[in-house]
């Protein structure tokens, strides 16, 4: 069985895989699935690789076909892929439980928040200090509020 390093991207390859035992399907269309599924786009950048490396390891085939007048890559689950997946259910429960999370996380605007957060971990040096002083109190709310969820696992 060949081995596959999944530190980087094991989430997105494993989701991959999955994603393909259900059928058939191009590259595009497994980002929508994601979307969907984990609520979240990844990026060409993201997809494509991965897809190249299953396909480079015998887990995945590809097929050129035309639609619609284009000519697109549709992809496949080998059955080398399926064994690899086969023996990988605890990470694909794992996977499982982060996209109910992912869903969880979206209905109740937290992605967003994630999302909102990280913007501003970038740009902070250049927000006014009146406009971080004034999150800042409901920075510190939302943070307690948080802190009391903690202690209720």
């Amino acid at each position: 069985m060949k081995r596959i390093d999944f530190k980087e991207r094991g989430l997105i390859a494993l989701a991959i895989l999955r994603e393909l035992e259900k059928g058939p399907v191009h590259g595009y269309a497994l980002m929508t699935r994601f979307e969907e599924m984990y609520g979240f786009k990844p990026s060409p950048g993201a997809i494509y690789p991965v897809l190249k490396r299953l396909t480079d390891m015998g887990f995945i085939d590809v097929e050129v076909r035309s639609e619609d007048g284009r000519r697109v890559k549709v992809y496949s689950i080998t059955e080398e892929g399926r064994l690899f997946l086969s023996e990988r259910r605890e990470a694909l429960a794992r996977l499982e439980e982060f996209a109910n999370n992912m869903k969880l996380a979206k209905t109740y605007g937290f992605t967003r928040l994630v999302r909102d957060i990280m913007w501003l971990f970038r740009n902070i040096g250049k927000v006014p200090r009146d406009k971080l002083e004034e999150i800042s109190v409901d920075a510190r709310t939302l943070s307690d509020k948080i802190e009391k969820l903690r202690s209720v696992e």
